[in-house]
């Protein structure tokens, strides 16, 4: 899997977890992705999505390939029963991904509204004098990694 960053076009505030970040159908999708630990086809992801709720294969089919134009999934084309089919990995490991999803998230805020993101940042982490103190030792780590 490529690290690297993932480009998140979308934030949605009421989302939870990934579903701050993409649809319903998406996040289920690239759950299975990740947990497979292989390359998929769509008719294996299908399958194992069928079991949890109503799906037709043509909307798994499509999602897939929108994940794949998002540049969440990576696929190659390979012979199969009946013809050619695609068989997709994810293209960022789980923590990579939402560790890049929230980078971007917060340097749009950082950029568009800087000093409001910071000040709120600062009284958010000072009410929590343990998340105060481990912010302090991180940016007191970070400055000296750029003085030496």
């Amino acid at each position: 899997m490529r690290r690297g960053a993932a480009k998140i076009s979308q934030y949605n505030i009421e989302g939870k977890e990934l579903q701050a970040f993409l649809g319903p159908l998406e996040t289920s999708i690239i759950e299975v992705m990740w947990s497979a630990k292989q390359p998929l086809t769509v008719r294996d992801v299908y399958e194992r999505l069928k079991r949890r709720k109503r799906i037709a294969y043509t909307t798994v089919m499509t999602t897939m390939d929108r994940l794949y134009e998002k540049g969440l999934l990576d696929r190659r084309v390979e012979k199969g029963r009946g013809g050619v089919l695609y068989v997709y990995w994810p293209k960022f490991e789980e923590h990579n991904f939402k560790k890049s999803a929230v980078h971007e998230v917060l340097n749009s805020l950082v950029e568009n509204f800087g000093d409001i993101v910071a000040n709120y940042l600062v009284e958010k982490i000072s009410s929590e004098e343990k998340e105060f103190k481990d912010l302090k030792d991180k940016l007191e780590k970070a400055l000296r990694g750029k003085r030496g």
